[in-house]
């Protein structure tokens, strides 16, 4: 009985670990808005997706006649251009473009809207809190912490173990002392 609660307490160790690792995904998306008008278009960036949500500001129902376009500048301060981002229409007031923001800390956005609630063109930036700072030691899966758990509790079931053995060698002489001696007979 006192052998499974250790065991339980030793695995216990492995919570904690597994506690932050959900606490680090469970961040929000990084995301940023801005104001054209009478409208508000929040950007959302995942790993692979922009989403952009276009709403009035009055009563933050989807804009369901929004013309958007998205484009990131690109290249040197001397030649600076515009590579789009083709955005598609989900449902009313929800675009959705590809993204790839691998190795960024931040992008800048030009948003372009033409809608009945407000047109215009305004520059967003979203910076990336997701992604681990330069020179920031990512603690990899399975580090030290979880080696020094695994190491307790396999410590733990071969003490268990040998408690076991020894209980059982233990009950084995009784029963061989406890047996009647034999005289042999003499032929």
């Amino acid at each position: 009985m006192h052998a499974i609660a250790v065991l339980c307490a030793c695995l216990a160790l492995l919570a904690p670990e597994r506690a932050c690792a959900d606490e680090i995904s469970a961040r929000p998306a990084p995301r940023t808005a801005v104001t054209i008008g009478g409208t508000s278009v929040v950007l959302i960036a995942t790993s692979d997706k922009l989403y952009a949500f276009v709403d009035r500001i009055e009563d933050n129902a989807p804009i369901e006649d929004a013309d958007l376009a998205i484009a990131t500048p690109r290249g040197s301060s001397i030649a600076l251009a515009r590579a789009p981002i083709t955005m598609s229409e989900a449902t009313a007031g929800l675009f959705v473009g590809p993204l790839q923001r691998e190795g960024h800390l931040q992008d800048t956005f030009v948003v372009n809207l033409r809608s009945a609630a407000g047109s215009g063109e305004a520059t967003a930036e979203i910076a990336y809190d997701d992604v681990p700072a330069a020179g920031a030691a990512v603690a990899p899966v399975g580090g030290h912490e979880s080696k020094l758990a695994v190491a307790v509790v396999s410590a733990t079931l071969g003490a268990i173990g040998a408690v076991l053995a020894m209980l059982w060698l233990r009950g084995t002489r009784r029963r061989v002392a406890a047996a009647p001696v034999r005289s042999a007979q003499t032929v």
